[in-house]
């Protein structure tokens, strides 16, 4: 027998099993494990809509191959899209609400708007493939903390950083990239570069306690950047209080072990999150609750 779940619920669970313009997010390794993540979770109908979709488009072999397609085209048939990456706030704004957007769009209407086509079955085929790669890319930007940044330093990215004593990056880097990257490279360093992802979703998956349980997500963009806000702005993301006027901050071991925890949460949720969006929207569900779910673990580092 199956078991259902929403994923507001079900966060709790998977936390506790894992106790200007920013640039790309996660990087393309980052889109891809959080892609190859929910197409484990996808159920039959939806997988296999997926499927058609992803088939029509010659330049993809695989659903996890069309997720960093959005940063692909943000500089060049699609530049209007290019703030809708993100949303910008005061540095002092304790809540993400809908007036947060700019007026040209930003994550959370993206979500919205593309969800809203994908879902629309009058829409031709090519509109929905095409809503369909912005919004599993969308899920995974709005899971990176600094997509949810404070206005003035482009989520991060005019933040120096001397990485782990090594190399000088900037923070949005750092959690696009850096942390992820060291962890693969550290793990699987006898793998190709490029098939590293893939063993970075297996180990994330063994850590997702919900096999035989179908998965259903609420629509909740606003929820899914609270938390983003609330990581940033934790004392030690070391974001709140720097400025790219300041010195470089040195983040050392510590912080990329803690940083890491963070990450590999933050990427579960999101692979798990669109795969029930995704099974929500083809099985034609009617949930839209727009509640914050409650995320043990998720808030800060520690």
């Amino acid at each position: 027998m199956k078991w259902f779940v929403q994923t507001a619920a079900m966060a709790v669970v998977v936390a506790g099993f894992v106790s200007a313009e920013p640039a790309q997010a996660y990087g393309r390794d980052g889109h891809r494990i959080v892609c190859d993540l929910a197409y484990r979770y996808l159920s039959d109908d939806a997988r296999t809509e997926i499927d058609r979709l992803v088939a029509l488009d010659p330049q993809f072999e695989a659903f996890r191959d069309v997720c960093s397609w959005a940063d692909e085209v943000r500089g060049s048939t699609h530049r209007h899209t290019a703030p809708w990456h993100y949303i910008n706030q005061d540095r002092d704004d304790p809540q993400v609400d809908p007036e947060d957007c700019a007026e040209n769009g930003c994550i959370t209407s993206a979500i919205d708007l593309h969800a809203g086509i994908f879902a629309d079955r009058s829409r031709s085929d090519e509109d929905r493939l095409e809503a369909l790669k912005f919004l599993a890319h969308w899920m995974g930007d709005i899971h990176q903390p600094l997509h949810v940044s404070i206005d003035g330093d482009r989520g991060g990215n005019d933040i120096d950083v001397l990485w782990r004593g090594e190399r000088r990056t900037n923070l949005h880097r750092v959690w696009d990239s850096e942390i992820i990257l060291d962890h693969m490279s550290e793990s699987w360093s006898w793998a190709p570069s490029a098939e590293r992802n893939a063993y970075f979703a297996e180990e994330l998956a063994a850590g997702i306690p919900l096999a035989g349980v179908d998965i259903y997500t609420p629509l909740d963009p606003i929820g899914w950047a609270q938390e983003s806000h609330d990581i940033v702005r934790s004392r030690e993301f070391a974001y709140y209080w720097a400025r790219p006027d300041h010195e470089p901050i040195e983040p050392g071991d510590h912080y990329y072990e803690t940083g890491l925890r963070i990450s590999q949460q933050r990427l579960r949720l999101a692979g798990v999150r669109l795969a029930g969006l995704l099974n929500q929207i083809v099985e034609g569900r009617t949930e839209t609750a727009r509640t914050t779910p409650a995320l043990s673990g998720s808030g800060a580092l520690d």
